[in-house]
């Protein structure tokens, strides 16, 4: 009997499963090895031998022929002689590659570290803590504003949710009725970027740390929006700017466990006031990507204590605030793991 047949046999309703692709730890920390070492972009459109590129990448030269003999049996790599060309699959691990996955399969950076954080996974399910700080020794906040090449992999992330969420942030709900939008958590500024210039009459206050906004500040005023951004550095746990219209969290309340998430919306709630509106701007959980949001789910646990929510416990989450939701809006997108902004008012 094979693995995959074994693993099916004690249930008619189990999925067939491939034991050796589901458990296997070394490939996937190769791949990144690779994207690392920038291996795809020095071979070029060629081939190079495993001396000369380990020279370039600043590897071993044995051990780095191993490791890609292993990505040659994968496929991302193929052997000539003692030289090594890209595939067609190997292509993705270029730097200008559309898909943008070498900066995020780098272990050196943002999400790199936090993918590395995820071998301490056992302790976030032992102890519900995150398994970050046991991995590098500070919370992941804290070890990233003091890694300025981890703020840099943080700043191509949050340009890439950006893009990934502009539909849903922009569209449906009824911007040209408000005035003053405060980005709680605005990170490099990439979603209130395309929000100020999709409504040119907007005004905006940024609430993140102290480095963070100065950063967030910087990038909106090389896109010409800085004479409508102002800075309110600090904690989105202390008391929030009062008199805005509307309060944005986007992809902020998974960032958060239970307790610290409500704490945050109560916050958001006291400022807006009977007349403000919050948003919350999330990608929840629905049967269409569980498997893609679980694993993120387990991510948000170990990298940062949060958690991945469905509809539902989103609503029961406002609730516990003093919030209920008001409307609802998608970008459209055909994609399973497509953003969700609630418009939220008080009860």
């Amino acid at each position: 009997m094979s693995t995959t047949e074994h693993s099916a046999a004690g249930s008619e309703e189990a999925p067939a499963v491939n034991f050796p692709a589901l458990t296997d730890v070394v490939t996937p920390f190769a791949v990144r090895c690779a994207a690392t070492l920038r291996l795809a972009d020095l071979i070029g459109a060629g081939s190079r031998d495993a001396a000369a590129l380990a020279e370039s990448a600043g590897a071993d030269p044995a051990a780095l022929a191993r490791l890609l003999d292993h990505l040659c049996v994968a496929g991302l790599f193929a052997a000539d002689g003692d030289s090594y060309r890209v595939t067609a699959a190997g292509a993705v691990l270029r730097e200008d590659h559309p898909a943008g996955l070498r900066a995020t399969l780098d272990l050196e950076t943002f999400v790199g570290r936090s993918d590395s954080s995820c071998a301490n996974l056992l302790h976030s399910v032992r102890t519900g803590e995150p398994g970050y700080q046991k991995t590098f020794g500070a919370p992941l906040w804290t070890d990233t504003v003091a890694h300025p090449e981890l703020v840099t992999g943080f700043e191509h992330l949050h340009e890439m949710f950006g893009a990934w969420s502009e539909p849903t942030v922009t569209g449906g709900f009824d911007w040209a009725s408000a005035k003053q939008v405060v980005d709680v958590g605005c990170g490099h500024g990439a979603v209130l970027r395309r929000l100020l210039l999709a409504f040119g009459h907007l005004r905006a206050t940024l609430v993140d740390l102290p480095e963070i906004v100065a950063r967030a500040e910087q990038s909106l005023g090389e896109a010409g929006l800085g004479d409508r951004v102002s800075g309110a550095p600090g904690s989105y746990f202390d008391p929030l700017p009062e008199g805005a219209d509307t309060y944005l969290l986007s992809l902020i309340v998974h960032q958060e466990p239970h307790e610290r998430a409500v704490a945050l919306l109560r916050r958001c709630a006291d400022a807006a006031g009977s007349h403000g509106t919050v948003l919350v701007m999330q990608a929840p959980v629905t049967p269409a990507n569980r498997f893609a949001m679980t694993a993120l789910d387990l991510r948000m646990l170990v990298t940062v204590g949060g958690r991945e929510r469905t509809v539902d416990q989103y609503r029961d989450l406002f609730a516990e605030a003093g919030l209920r939701i008001a409307g609802q809006y998608a970008g459209g997108s055909e994609s399973p793991v497509d953003p969700v902004l609630f418009a939220c008012v008080a009860n």
